[in-house]
C-alpha cells in the first residue's frame, strides 16, 4: 500500500513539474518572440532606407534622381547598421562597402559590387524571416539589371529563368 501511495505522489509530482516547465518554457519562447518582433519593427525602416538609397545611387542617373556626392557622404548609415543590422547583414554591408570603395577591385571585376549588393539584400531578407530557398545568384539583380543573364552564363548559353 505504501508503494501505491509513493507511486501516486511521484506521478503527481511529475505532472506538476512537467506543467511548470511547460509554462516556463512557453513564457521564455513568448518573450523571445516578442523581442524579435520588436527588433523586426525597428529593422524594417532601417533596411528600407538603405535599399532606397542604394537603389537611388544605382539607378539615379537613368531616372534623374541620383544623389549628390554630398548626400552620399552624409548618408552615414554605419551607425544604424551597428545598432540594428544582424551579424550576417553587418558583415555583408562591410564586404560591399570595401569592394565598392576599392577602385582596383572594381576595375578587375566591375560586377563584383552588384553581386555583393545582391548578397546584402539576401542577408537582409533572411534577417527579416525570408528563407530565400529558391533564389539563385542573379535573381534579385534581375529586378533592376536587364542584362544580368549575360553576365551569369557562359557565352552562348540561354537560361529559362528570364
Amino acid at each position: 500500500m505504501k508503494s501505491d501511495i509513493a507511486m501516486a505522489i511521484i506521478a503527481a509530482g511529475a505532472t506538476v513539474l512537467v506543467s511548470i516547465l511547460s509554462i516556463l518554457l512557453g513564457k521564455v519562447y513568448e518573450a523571445r518572440e516578442r523581442i524579435q518582433n520588436q527588433h523586426r519593427e525597428k529593422k524594417v525602416p532601417v533596411y528600407e532606407e538603405l535599399i532606397q538609397f542604394i537603389s537611388r545611387v544605382l539607378s539615379g542617373e537613368k531616372i534623374g534622381t541620383a544623389p549628390t556626392q554630398e548626400e552620399i557622404i552624409k548618408f552615414g548609415f554605419n551607425q544604424k547598421m551597428m545598432v540594428w543590422g544582424a551579424d550576417e547583414v553587418l558583415l555583408a554591408w562591410v564586404k560591399w562597402l570595401r569592394a565598392i570603395s576599392d577602385a582596383e577591385v572594381l576595375k578587375a571585376d566591375p560586377l563584383k559590387g552588384l553581386f555583393l549588393y545582391e548578397e546584402l539584400i539576401l542577408a537582409i531578407r533572411r534577417d527579416l524571416g525570408h528563407k530565400n530557398k529558391s533564389l539563385k545568384r542573379g535573381d534579385v539583380l534581375r529586378l533592376f539589371v536587364n542584362d544580368i543573364d549575360v553576365h551569369l552564363l557562359p557565352a552562348g548559353k540561354m537560361t529559362t529563368r528570364q
